[in-house]
């Protein structure tokens, strides 16, 4: 985000630039630690071997500075999988908790930021001003929108290191797969190679939005039934 805040210019101030980009990295970090959570609690339901903890402290916190970082610069993300050591077919379950996780974060920002929206236009018909505080909260379930979305995409991206990879190696022979695998530790080369590409030619932008525009629908349709009146903002 913050490369195409460079590249495409923008007319916030410093300050106002300056916050996103530190609501981004928030967002960012804890969407990491709820979502690696998750996968964790899944794993040990399915008999893996797996830590579950909300202590960031607790994760390996490099892995997942990168992938913060990743996602502040180039609009992406990600966090090394693990090998829990299941089956195949609970590996496949496992590894779709977490992109799942970020899509029902995503899920339920949106729904939050439209109630906002909703008293947002309440209150603009009765005083014809928009406070403040309410465009900045808005800001930030947007943002956990965008983040969380961006997440889940690369996330499932079919290579190795990823959720994606992993289930990926789940419909291999197991030779293929270890061969797969092994390729474990080019995957952040692989992967920022595909986010610098992604980014720069558009395709995360619009895959991220498509995906924010789908899920929006039913709250922008109750919405309009409610509130009719069409804002500015």
């Amino acid at each position: 985000m913050i490369l195409e805040l460079i590249m495409n210019g923008s007319s916030a101030s410093f300050a106002e630039a300056l916050i996103l980009i530190l609501l981004t990295l928030i967002t960012a970090f804890f969407s990491i630690i709820l979502r690696e959570y998750v996968k964790d609690r899944v794993t040990v339901k399915l008999g893996g071997d797996a830590a579950p903890t909300l202590n960031p402290f607790a994760r390996p916190i490099v892995s997942d500075l990168f992938s913060v970082a990743i996602l502040t610069v180039f609009s992406g993300s990600w966090v090394k999988a693990k090998n829990p050591g299941l089956s195949r077919g609970k590996n496949i379950v496992a590894a779709l908790s977490a992109p799942i996780t970020n899509l029902l974060v995503a899920f339920v920002s949106i729904f939050l930021y439209d109630v906002l929206r909703l008293i947002d236009v309440a209150i603009y018909t009765n005083t014809e001003s928009h406070p403040v505080i309410l465009i900045w909260i808005s800001i930030f379930f947007s943002t956990c929108v965008l983040v969380n979305i961006a997440y889940a995409i690369f996330d499932i991206l079919p290579i190795p290191g990823t959720n994606g990879g992993i289930i990926l190696s789940c419909f291999l022979p197991e030779k293929a797969a270890e061969k797969f695998l092994s390729f474990d530790k080019f995957s952040y080369i692989i992967l920022l190679f595909i986010i610098i590409i992604a980014a720069r030619s558009g395709v995360t932008a619009a895959a991220v939005d498509a995906v924010a525009d789908f899920m929006e629908t039913p709250f922008v349709a109750l919405s309009n039934l409610l509130f009719p009146v069409q804002i500015n903002y």
